[in-house]
């Protein structure tokens, strides 16, 4: 499947097989890289948006995985394995939004140029940049 490319502003990512696309009409102003037991795992790097701004395209459902108090659902396509993104649809602390893999997006170039934040999720749940 072809997949779709970002213009200046708007950012697109994908699975390897094109069956789960996100868009998103804004590039975020920095990505989180998370040292948590599950977010070190699968090496993601996360574009962090409110539902309502982001776009899911699948071709059949995802693959779901919740883990703990079961308040993020982590997504993978169900062909390629992919993790695409997380909803943190049932965490009643904080506002719902739509964490995008930025690792699945196009653009390599525009992705250089977004800073990455990192975040202390295994212990003092912080961000733990200088």
């Amino acid at each position: 499947m072809p997949h779709k490319h970002s213009t200046a502003e708007t950012i697109t990512a994908q699975c390897h097989c094109g069956q789960v696309q996100l868009t998103a009409k804004t590039r975020p102003p920095a990505l989180t890289s998370c040292n948590c037991s599950i977010c070190r795992r699968y090496g993601a790097l996360w574009a962090y948006y409110p539902p309502a701004e982001v776009t899911i395209e699948q071709q059949q459902p995802t693959s779901e995985y919740r883990w703990g108090e079961k308040e993020i659902a982590f997504h993978f396509c169900p062909n390629c394995g992919c993790l695409t993104h997380y909803q943190s649809d049932n965490a009643p602390k904080y506002p719902p939004r739509i964490a995008i893999n930025a690792r699945m997006m196009h653009n390599t170039e525009q992705l250089d140029q977004i800073p990455v934040r990192h975040f202390d999720g295994a212990d003092s749940w912080q961000f733990i940049d200088p």
